[in-house]
Formats: C-alpha cells, sequence, structure tokens
C-alpha cells in the first residue's frame, strides 16, 4: 500500500472486563510485535458495531457488548508505506473464552490495566493513548 493511495479503515475495539483491556501481539506488518486492540478493516456496507462485534468474537473468541463510539486515528505507517484511519469503538466482555486459532495475525491475548500497558504498543493504539487518553479513562471507570 503506497501512502499516494486511499487510505484503508480499520475499526478497533477497546474491549473492557473488571477495569482492564484486551490487546494481543501482532504478528504482521505494519507495526509487527505490537501490542493491539482486536480489529481489522471495515466491510464495504457494515456498519461499526457489526464490524467490532465480528472482529472480536473472529480474532478472540470473544463475545461482547454494550458498544459505544470512541474517536479516530489518522495512522501514517511511513516505514511500511501503509496508510490507515481508525474509528475505536469500546465494548464490554459478556462471555467466552480467549482463543485465537481462528487468527493468526495475533497471539498472546492478555488483559492490561490501563496504566500498564505493555511495549511498544501498535501505532494507532500508541495515537489513541496519547491523543485520547482520557477518553480511554473515562470508559473504564
Amino acid at each position: 500500500m503506497s501512502l499516494n493511495n486511499n487510505p484503508f479503515t480499520g475499526v478497533a475495539v477497546c474491549v473492557f472486563k473488571a477495569n482492564k483491556i484486551l490487546l494481543g501481539r501482532r504478528n504482521k506488518m505494519p507495526d509487527i510485535n505490537s501490542w493491539q486492540c482486536p480489529g481489522g478493516l471495515l466491510k464495504t456496507g457494515e456498519s461499526v458495531f457489526d464490524c467490532a462485534q465480528r472482529l472480536v468474537l473472529y480474532k478472540t473468541g470473544l463475545n461482547v457488548q454494550n458498544f459505544q463510539y470512541g474517536p479516530y486515528t489518522n495512522n501514517r505507517f511511513i516505514q511500511d508505506d501503509f496508510h490507515s484511519i481508525t474509528l475505536y469503538v469500546s465494548a464490554e466482555y459478556l462471555n467466552g473464552e480467549l482463543d485465537a486459532s481462528n487468527y493468526s495475525g495475533a497471539e498472546d491475548w492478555q488483559w492490561f490495566k490501563l496504566n500498564e500497558l505493555p511495549e511498544p504498543l501498535f501505532l494507532p493504539l500508541d495515537i489513541l493513548y496519547k491523543e485520547h487518553g482520557v477518553w480511554l479513562a473515562s470508559v473504564v471507570e
């Protein structure tokens, strides 16, 4: 993907359980080995919340509820020649056991306190944390 083309539109889900956020380590480009929220690309005709539910279930095996719109980030991965816009939503854990067997693009899904996030963070999540940390904190409270 060249920066001269249109950016991709992604949806990332901040899944919360007991005041912790779910993150997994990426196994693919861009930003390999960084920590991310469950997410992926929005399909044509799909609602943001339908996309969020689909991606969380597929990538983690978890069911979530109570979706809320969040901020967006404009992500320019210069080193990987990739550009995306990420639409963030929050959701609460409903049920299920962590199972990433359907998806090989991330591993090691874990629950983290917001003040104890692993490093490095996936660029969109890093931008979200730096620019919209107040939003994240308000969702957890």
